[in-house]
């Protein structure tokens, strides 16, 4: 629809161009000289081609051919033309208006054509000013980063909001001065800010740090980024500065470069070295100490695996690689002692610690860790296991000694005893002799122990007893021996007393519980408790101590000894059955095992 009345308005401006040139020429016909019919109806091909295009223009170059044809040309009103020279002049006429159609229509498409690059141009104009109208907004709405221009002199030509919350000026403040006043005192004096723009003029980027001056004259660590502006023939028109206050920042790093400073300071006190092994790339970087460590320059180590275990003692590389596996595929740390050469051939130790740290997936990235030289400690560990070998022997030679002597000491009373009659006499001796004997026994387990400060308790009470019955010549069948035991192990200080209890109250038990060959059983009974607490029982079901016995202040000397040795063991003593038998209970508290 739009098309057929676009066609229909070129065409009807054609005729309607048409009728009024011959309207005009029949009015004016007495004053147009009849030799020139074809003038006004040029002006209506002018006028239809301008408005309605060329086809517009060619419809009215025909219908003015015919209008001329008929109106104007001899014969009148004669549609056709009746000689050649009428021919001639209408065909004259018809290439006039093609020509004169093809001009204006050239005129017109470049004035279509002007008119459209115009609107373009316009267009782009306003989308220009729109674009550097959203740029402006959006630099001056930016408060976390200062953003502002430099003409070529280094004077401030703009100013955002960013600018003014980082520096405390205003843009009225600082726009015309020059960019240096928010340098320190010192770098204006050493002519910092020209030296800057000179090396962004070279580098056309420039990205420096230092500290800047606030307003109120704090002042605060930037990073600023220079970059040389340039028209299109290369003329430098200024530059733009991006200013961001990054001094949180640098006091992180600079605690974290004290915190490097110190750790090294440490590492170097402490005679560490820092290692850090890229799993992936196989790099090994060594720090400065860790290079002492292995006796090579700084900066001379390759940063190879194999580099590293060439300086491992032969003997010790097995097993620092097993380590190393087992660390990057289970435990994900790695410990191990070895041994390295030195420069001058000799034998350190290391002691290495590392952990590995893997991505996301799970796949080992890199392992970490430190080396220190432990050499030192490897030798005072060793003259320690020395002098603690040569303690031991000597240790296990006093026991053997005293042992001995106490052997003498029994066998000299045992020997004695041969020329005594009286049975009063001779008791007194065995007492002693057996006594003598429980002492010699504990030195002997002693001397016969890998732990020469405590022996097993239990062992030594079977020992003790069985000397004991074997010692009293008694019938098989007429007394017996019920020991009960469990692993406990004591001091010398605490199995002697407790030895000679067991001792006395045995002994007492086989003198006195069974006359006249009664039958009967002795037991001995020696069980933990809890808090470190020790029970000891001794009882029989002999003929019991008599009633009107006050076994705590007796005369007799048995019983005597063992109620001191019970205090001497800090424990508490208890009889607990007078009749058809007798039955002491010692309870006391023994050293914890270490």
């Amino acid at each position: 629809m739009v098309k057929h009345k676009s066609r229909f308005w070129r065409y009807g401006m054609a005729v309607l161009a048409v009728a009024i040139a011959l309207v005009v020429k029949l009015f004016l016909s007495t004053l147009i000289h009849q030799d020139s019919p074809f003038m006004l109806f040029f002006t209506a091909i002018v006028v239809s081609t301008w408005y309605g295009g060329m086809a517009a223009g060619l419809a009215a170059t025909a219908l003015a051919a015919i209008s001329c044809d008929y109106f104007f040309l001899p014969p009148k009103y004669v549609l056709f033309a009746t000689s050649w020279e009428q021919g001639v002049r209408l065909a004259i006429f018809v290439l006039e208006g093609i020509c004169i159609c093809t001009a204006v229509t050239i005129l017109n498409s470049a004035r279509i054509r002007a008119q459209q690059s115009q609107i373009a141009a316009l267009h782009c104009q306003a989308i220009l000013l729109q674009s550097e109208e959203r740029f402006r907004l959006l630099v001056e709405g930016v408060k976390d980063y200062a953003i502002f221009m430099l003409d070529a002199d280094g004077i401030i030509a703009s100013w955002n909001a960013g600018a003014a919350r980082i520096t405390g000026y205003k843009a009225r403040e600082a726009i015309g001065q020059h960019y240096s006043r928010f340098y320190t005192y010192t770098d204006i004096e050493s002519g910092t800010p020209q030296q800057e723009l000179q090396q962004a003029i070279a580098q056309e980027r420039l990205e420096t740090e230092g500290w800047r001056v606030r307003r109120d004259g704090s002042q605060f660590w930037a990073n600023a980024v220079t970059t040389v502006l340039k028209d299109g023939s290369g003329e430098i028109k200024g530059f733009s500065q991006v200013v961001r206050d990054v001094t949180e920042r640098q006091r992180s790093e600079e605690f974290l470069r004290q915190s490097e400073e110190r750790l090294r300071l440490a590492l170097e006190a402490s005679n560490m070295g820092i290692w850090d092994w890229n799993l992936r790339t196989h790099q090994l970087t060594w720090s400065s100490q860790q290079e002492i460590l292995f006796d090579l320059a700084p900066g001379t180590f390759s940063g190879t695996y194999e580099a590293a275990l060439d300086r491992i003692h032969p003997a010790d590389r097995t097993s620092v690689g097993e380590a190393l596996t087992r660390a990057i595929e289970r435990t994900g740390r790695f410990e191990q002692e070895f041994r390295i050469f030195g420069a001058d051939g000799s034998i350190r130790w290391l002691a290495g610690q590392g952990k590995v740290f893997y991505d996301d997936a799970g796949r080992a990235m890199r392992m970490t860790g430190i080396n220190r030289d432990i050499s030192q400690q490897k030798q005072a560990a060793a003259e320690i296991q020395a002098a603690l070998q040569e303690k031991e022997v000597l240790l296990k030679e006093i026991h053997h000694r005293v042992k001995n002597n106490l052997q003498i000491v029994s066998s000299l009373l045992n020997l004695q005893s041969s020329y005594i009659s009286d049975r009063h006499t001779l008791e007194i001796l065995k007492a002693g002799e057996n006594r003598i004997y429980s002492m010699a026994l504990v030195h002997d387990l002693l001397y016969r122990s890998q732990n020469l400060a405590r022996i097993n308790l239990a062992e030594y009470i079977e020992a003790l007893t069985t000397n004991l019955y074997s010692a009293a010549n008694l019938n098989s069948n007429q007394v017996t021996f019920k020991v009960e035991t469990e692993p406990i192990w004591v001091g010398i200080d605490t199995a002697i007393p407790c030895g000679l209890i067991v001792n006395e109250l045995t002994s007492n038990a086989l003198k006195y519980a069974f006359p006249s060959g009664r039958m009967g059983q002795i037991n001995v009974t020696i069980k933990s408790l809890t808090h470190n607490n020790v029970i000891l029982k001794v009882g029989d079901n002999g003929i019991g101590l008599p009633l009107k016995l006050d076994w705590r202040k007796t005369e007799t000397l048995g019983l005597q000894i063992v109620n001191t040795l019970t205090t001497q063991l800090q424990g508490s003593i208890e009889l607990t059955k007078r009749e058809f038998g007798t039955e002491f209970i010692v309870i006391f508290a023994i050293q914890p095992n270490i």
